[in-house]
């Protein structure tokens, strides 16, 4: 099992129960998103990420991560870097989707301040990491769980393209001095005994255009001396916020820029928007952590059958000993009966299909 192959997991959160967020103020800019007195927070939180550990468990996952059940937003959680001022705000980078338009379709905030619309905290001076901003959850994961364990970490170009910068006045150099002080917080994340770490890179997919030049150096800069496993997600976003998600032409670009970094796998979405094996080439010789679990609120629980049959067709383009078998994205927002039992069947068909190479 140690070599992930044909492994079940994650890409980062799972559902958070309604009693401890408040989901429609999920892009609130101050702390009304949790429903929970400051004074209990922490505690409730705690429970939170134990029923997230054991749902995982109990539906037979192979890797755990702790459901990013203490972050409101992956962004934001990282904000925590020196040279970020997050009580200043300012015009960032005109992204506007451009990458993606045509291809999701995004409903309307639920706030009327949204967390990440036009604007964003400001870089105020050099970028240099300010201490662990994770590993305490690792510990806590760790603590909890015997089997392997995950950590999500957002990447360099989805952080600097949700930032104003007042200080550095170019885009790739920003991502840059992000990536170098991510790489302590990684290895910080290494030396804690993480499993598997993931850099979240959706920016890589929505603003290509404007990234391209300088994600992969970004992604070797922040997983420069890893000796752990290592991905990098990327998709089309939460399927909360879109109506409609269509194969972008531009994904096949995106994937084969993280396949050029020395990321070991790639965790992609699949299912939703109906991509098919041929896309999979453009992941090179890294393993693939394949989305088979459409997140829309009104999708259908997946059949077993159904993400076998998926799987079984990647196959043909992707070996087993590099697949492995995930949803499309997070599933924070989904009721948590309804996201038990899509990682159940996930984790059955897993194993179903380990036992058919003799795996097990």
């Amino acid at each position: 099992m140690a070599d992930f192959a044909l492994t079940s997991q994650l890409v980062g959160s799972y559902a958070k129960p309604p009693w401890i967020a408040d989901h429609e103020r999920a892009y609130a800019l101050d702390e009304s998103w949790w429903r929970i007195p400051p004074e209990h927070l922490e505690s409730a939180k705690n429970d939170a990420t134990l029923l997230a550990i054991r749902d995982q468990e109990r539906a037979g996952l192979d890797i755990i991560t702790d459901g990013e059940q203490r972050r409101q937003s992956f962004t934001a959680y990282f904000f925590r870097l020196h040279g970020i001022d997050t009580t200043r705000w300012g015009p960032r980078i005109d992204r506007t989707s451009r990458d993606i338009a045509g291809f999701v379709e995004r409903r309307a905030p639920t706030t009327r301040t949204a967390l990440f619309p036009n604007s964003g905290p400001s870089v105020t001076g050099p970028i240099s990491w300010a201490g662990p901003i994770s590993v305490d959850d690792l510990h806590f994961l760790r603590r909890t769980t015997r089997r392997l364990t995950k950590v999500m970490v957002a990447g360099p170009a989805t952080l600097a393209t949700r930032l104003s910068d007042q200080y550095y006045g170019d885009l790739a150099k920003l991502m840059f001095a992000i990536a170098d002080a991510l790489n302590h917080e990684v290895k910080a994340l290494e030396a804690a005994g993480a499993d598997l770490i993931q850099l979240d890179e959706p920016e890589i997919h929505f603003s290509l255009s404007l990234v391209r030049g300088a994600a992969t150096e970004a992604i070797d800069r922040a997983l420069h001396g890893v000796r752990a496993r290592t991905a990098v997600h990327v998709c089309y976003g939460y399927a909360r916020t879109t109506t409609t998600k269509r194969v972008n032409p531009k994904y096949a670009e995106a994937l084969a820029l993280i396949a050029a970094s020395r990321a070991d796998e790639i965790s992609l979405e699949y299912e939703q928007p109906g991509h098919q094996p041929d896309v999979l080439a453009h992941c090179g010789n890294k393993a693939v952590i394949l989305g088979l679990l459409n997140n829309a609120p009104d999708a259908p629980v997946e059949t077993v059958d159904h993400i076998i049959g998926r799987a079984r067709a990647a196959l043909a383009v992707v070996p087993a000993e590099r697949l492995r078998l995930a949803p499309d994205c997070g599933m924070w927002f989904l009721p948590r009966e309804q996201a038990f039992r899509k990682i159940s069947a996930l984790a059955l068909a897993a194993r179903a299909l380990r036992n058919e190479r003799g795996m097990e």
